[in-house]
């Protein structure tokens, strides 16, 4: 028992994978210090302390991936689920007794502990899913459960867009779990999927239209309010450097200092220059002007580039809706935040606050994310443990 257990870990685990990502949390770990050496004014207890501190996220969050490794998506009861669901839900609903931060009441404080509820949503969109739909129970049964979720995370978006203001996190919720959806091999799921991607290609092509001269023109005539000025600024943030456009032109600037190789790690100047939010949503300009395009950018775009490709990889390979929407849901969470943070802090989309997962500062993403891939490494595991069985029979 004790040689199959050992089997288990390391003979099935995908190390390029898991390499990956702990190399992610590492470069973003030296990052998150660099950039807070700006918040903090050098401060060397300060940032002491910030090593520290993020130095346990990391510690709690290979204590989540190792266990969700292990998640036994076959005995999970559903009123387990419920139960989770309705903790998520008060959560999300008890930021709005906190302070907004840049508008947005999405996070739970006690002390300088801060809990971003919405991301535990994310996770568990992925989860619920993938427990709720990991069998055919016929076509009766699979339209009640997708109602269900699919009001459950309607629910989830309004609370986080409405209550929260965090535009940002609604959105990503929202593309997961349709992506959830549109991936469950189901019949009764394909009028569904097909009027969701209809939906989807409209709500493009009118961000195209709001981005344009014509949506410029329209967004100025709506007045001043701070999530219209984001749209404004991303069209042209000069325009705004004073207010909404500043953090963006900072940003720009950021760029543009850094070049192609960078001015060394810790020799950012835009970090000391009032630079809003320097290690949560504007890291990847700080890791630009000190690393470079190429030699900051690459290790980045290698690390996304793994798991990524990995898990589109096993999404195709496997044959189960589990293991698809657990593979999908993550490959799906990691890319829309990338998009968002990397289109925000350059100027290609609006700024929504979505941070850049593994290199933004902040536990309660990168807790949730080391979840779900822990979630796929599970998967993984139990695909490449199946084909080996399988080979053994044959032989």
């Amino acid at each position: 028992m004790k040689n199959k257990k050992q089997k288990w870990f390391f003979h099935y685990l995908d190390y390029p994978v898991l390499l990956a990502t702990f190399g992610l949390m590492i470069f973003g770990t030296f990052m998150i210090i660099s950039a807070e050496m700006g918040e903090l004014d050098s401060d060397i207890n300060g940032i002491m302390s910030s090593a520290i501190k993020q130095g346990a996220f990391i510690l709690l969050s290979s204590v989540a991936f190792i266990a969700f490794c292990s998640l036994p998506f076959a005995k999970t009861r559903k009123d387990f689920l419920y139960v989770i669901y309705g903790v998520i839900f008060l959560m999300l609903i008890g930021c709005r007794f906190f302070k907004p931060v840049g508008g947005a009441y999405a996070w739970l404080r006690f002390g300088s502990i801060s809990i971003q509820p919405s991301e535990f949503a994310k996770l568990f969109s992925i989860i619920y899913a993938a427990s709720t739909f990991s069998k055919n129970y016929g076509d009766k049964q699979n339209k009640k459960n997708l109602i269900i979720y699919v009001v459950g995370m309607l629910i989830y978006a309004f609370i986080i867009l409405a209550v929260q203001k965090d535009l940002g996190s609604a959105a990503v919720l929202i593309i997961i779990s349709y992506i959830n959806v549109l991936v469950t091999d189901y019949k009764c799921f394909r009028n569904i999927t097909f009027g969701g991607m209809m939906i989807i290609l409209f709500v493009i092509a009118l961000m195209l239209l709001l981005l344009s001269d014509v949506g410029t023109a329209f967004f100025k005539k709506l007045g001043s309010h701070y999530q219209i000025l984001r749209f404004l600024a991303s069209a042209n943030p000069f325009e705004y450097q004073y207010d909404a456009g500043y953090h963006l032109v900072m940003s720009l600037i950021s760029f543009a200092t850094g070049g192609l190789f960078g001015l060394g790690y810790g020799k950012s100047i835009h970090k000391y220059m009032n630079f809003p939010n320097p290690s949560t949503d504007f890291i990847l300009p700080v890791v630009v002007e000190e690393l470079g395009v190429i030699t900051g950018l690459l290790p980045i775009l290698i690390g996304y580039g793994i798991l990524l490709i990995s898990l589109m990889y096993y999404s195709f390979k496997t044959k189960r809706n589990r293991s698809r929407i657990v593979f999908v849901g993550t490959f799906t969470y990691l890319i829309s935040h990338f998009i968002l943070n990397v289109g925000g802090v350059s100027g290609l989309l609006p700024l929504t606050g979505v941070p850049l997962l593994f290199i933004s500062a902040g536990g309660t993403s990168l807790l949730s994310i080391m979840s779900c891939l822990g979630l796929a490494e599970s998967e993984i595991v139990e695909y490449r443990r199946s084909l080996d069985e399988s080979s053994s029979r044959q032989i």
